[in-house]
């Protein structure tokens, strides 16, 4: 598919409280209009609109409904990150497994939020130029399971390299995650994603404590 690069940067940042409400009504809004019609039909008009501010007030923060759609992928990278790091990073873990868990949980209820827009998302990242956002966003994910592996080190098989095996099990469960939102009937929505990630995961990591 040839998709036509856009010039996507925001025109500036809010400062002021009132401004950041007004940016903050507008990516909302955005996310709205994408989801009721679809990229192609979405208009910077029908997202004034919907967020009840003038098109003229939109302008002074997003020159298109591109760099509206690279605001909503620059978030939704950040609250990927944010989710999965607080997953692995602010809970005492008693085991490996146990940690693995809960930050395979949190990564696949994370793509289960809105998958519609977080499908439309995941289509236009290469129109509007955010590919180096969302890679950025699985190193920072991969760093975390590194983390995590580190602290559980003792668990791991003696030759397995912490930094790489946490780039493969991030690969694995985005794999994974965008699997379940891109083709919903492919049999790994919800608790089955999570339940089968967890599996492949731990028989890679931890194949003595995987059941026969």
């Amino acid at each position: 598919m040839n998709l036509r690069r856009l010039d996507a940067t925001p025109r500036k940042r809010p400062r002021q409280a009132r401004a950041v409400a007004t940016v903050d009504a507008i990516v909302t809004a955005a996310a709205q209009v994408l989801l009721a019609h679809g990229y192609e039909n979405a208009t910077t008009a029908r997202v004034a609109e919907r967020a009840g501010v003038s098109v003229g007030s939109l302008y002074q923060y997003f020159p298109n409904k591109e760099s509206l759609v690279a605001e909503l992928i620059e978030r939704h990278a950040q609250d990927l990150v944010s989710t999965i790091t607080h997953a692995i990073d602010d809970f005492p873990h008693a085991t490996l497994e146990a940690g693995l868990e809960a930050a395979i949980g949190a990564v696949i209820g994370a793509h289960r939020i809105d998958p519609r827009l977080h499908k439309i998302l995941h289509e236009q990242i290469p129109r509007v130029g955010r590919l180096a956002k969302a890679m950025n966003a699985e190193r920072e994910i991969a760093k975390a399971f590194e983390r995590l592996l580190r602290r559980h080190a003792e668990e791991l098989p003696p030759a397995c390299d912490p930094a790489l095996a946490a780039v493969v099990v991030e690969t694995v469960i985005e794999a994974i995650g965008h699997k379940a939102v891109l083709e919903p009937r492919c049999g790994l929505a919800g608790a089955a994603g999570a339940r089968e990630a967890l599996r492949l995961v731990r028989n890679y990591l931890l194949p003595a404590a995987a059941p026969a």
